[in-house]
């Protein structure tokens, strides 16, 4: 019927010889089970793969135990991750209130090899049995990975793709999936699984127009892992016109700056150090690892390009999509796309590839896929490729031709997106957001 075409999704409109997913909402007492059998695998695999890992642990919970503790200077001398304290922030009002149940920092398994214990005082054998991960703040990782499924999954819906088998694989898939369970059980990075599911919330706002509502989450994201500028340089080149720019930037500069100021005032160099990312005097000399890691450049050299380099990137990959599409980028599958292109180029331009770096840009092919209604065959291949590279060599590729396996699946990730960005130009009307 002709009433209907403005409506029709990119699903109606590319090639049907295509693997399609089956449509229809799935029973609500269905999905629950969904949601809890994928809590419980995700569990389930966290344990065994031997618990939360204690490396990078104290950057998160000691802050956050500061905080907690009231204790602001604290927590800006305990905040020495190259990342803004938002997850501390976050994390802070739940180790207070459930003391002692989870308030600890610190923990330990007899996993934790001995050589390693010297230099973890609570590690003693004696000690074992008060230490475990499950009576500390490491519990705190699984509601990180709630917050990650939970955006990931309010985005699907935003595309109008959830509901339905789609968002069950989804969910299913996101517990599965290394990257997830390695941002807990390799090195400790509860922050990257909260960011990326705020993108996604972030995401999904703007595809309802709430401008406010994104620059929030934006900001909040952005409080937790610095990479959460990446897909905001997409959206704010999406978004139609300055004031709605506006609308978008202030509160998440707002955000930013409530978050950041008070350890500023308290610790300005070292706030501002562990933001900027860019300091090598802790960084490892690395002359494998990616196509950048193998150069002769300096480490701060290095660094610099890692850092910056994905931002000029991702503005000049949405600065394309916008003259490409024009406000046709504003659609889900436009939007979706060049967000994971732009989270990609991270991946091109590090210094270093470990398992967890993976988390976001699989996360966002897997949506993508499914906001196309399709079968996730291209995230799946993807996923499992990078993760196979990663999972042979303890999380980090130490070979050259490792390395350039790792920027070509960085690479083809970006066209991937960009690709999806082109396709949604062919689609008359583009996919309308989900009011």
């Amino acid at each position: 019927m002709a009433a209907h075409g403005s409506l029709d999704t990119a699903a109606d409109h590319e090639p049907r010889d295509e693997p399609r997913l089956a449509g229809g909402r799935l029973p609500t007492l269905v999905m629950v089970v969904v949601y809890l059998a994928a809590l419980g695998a995700f569990v389930g695999i966290v344990t065994v793969r031997g618990g939360p890992s204690v490396g990078d642990a104290y950057g998160v919970t000691k802050p956050a135990t500061a905080l907690a503790d009231g204790d602001l200077h604290g927590a800006a001398h305990d905040s020495v991750l190259p990342q803004p304290p938002g997850y501390a922030l976050l994390s802070a009002p739940f180790v207070l209130v459930l003391r002692p149940i989870i308030g600890s920092p610190t923990w330990c398994d007899a996993r934790v090899p001995p050589v390693t214990r010297l230099f973890l005082p609570w590690c003693k054998p004696s000690q074992l049995a008060t230490h475990h991960w499950y009576r500390s703040q490491a519990v705190l990782g699984l509601l990180a990975w709630v917050v990650f499924a939970l955006g990931c999954t309010r985005l699907l819906r935003t595309a109008g793709a959830g509901g339905g088998v789609a968002e069950a694989l989804l969910v299913i898939v996101l517990a599965a999936i290394p990257a997830a369970s390695a941002g807990i059980v390799e090195t400790f990075h509860p922050q990257d699984l909260v960011s990326f599911g705020l993108i996604g919330a972030a995401i999904a706002e703007v595809l309802r127009r709430r401008w406010v509502a994104t620059g929030v989450l934006f900001g909040v994201a952005f409080l937790c892992k610095q990479f959460a500028l990446l897909p905001l340089v997409a959206v704010l080149v999406a978004v139609p016109g300055w004031r709605e720019r506006a609308r978008v930037v202030l509160p998440a500069a707002l955000v930013v700056g409530c978050g950041i100021l008070p350890f500023a005032v308290v610790d300005a160099s070292g706030t501002w150090s562990t933001l900027s990312a860019v300091e090598s005097g802790g960084v490892v000399k690395l002359t494998t690892g990616t196509v950048l890691g193998m150069t002769n450049l300096t480490e701060s050299t290095k660094l610099v390009i890692a850092r910056d380099g994905p931002v000029v990137l991702a503005l000049a990959m949405a600065l394309w999509a916008r003259r490409r599409v024009g406000r046709d980028l504003l659609t889900p599958v436009a939007l979706i796309g060049l967000a994971t292109a732009c989270l990609a180029g991270r991946l091109v331009a590090e210094v270093w590839f470990s398992s967890y770096y993976l988390l976001a840009v699989s996360a966002g092919l897997l949506v993508l896929d499914l906001a196309r209604r399709r079968l996730p065959v291209t995230s799946f291949l993807w996923i499992a490729v990078t993760g196979a590279l990663v999972e042979q060599a303890d999380g980090i590729p130490t070979s050259s031709p490792a390395a350039y396996v790792a920027f070509g699946a960085s690479v083809a990730a970006v066209i991937i997106g960009l690709r999806a960005v082109t396709a949604s130009a062919r689609i008359p009307g583009g996919v309308p957001p989900r009011r």
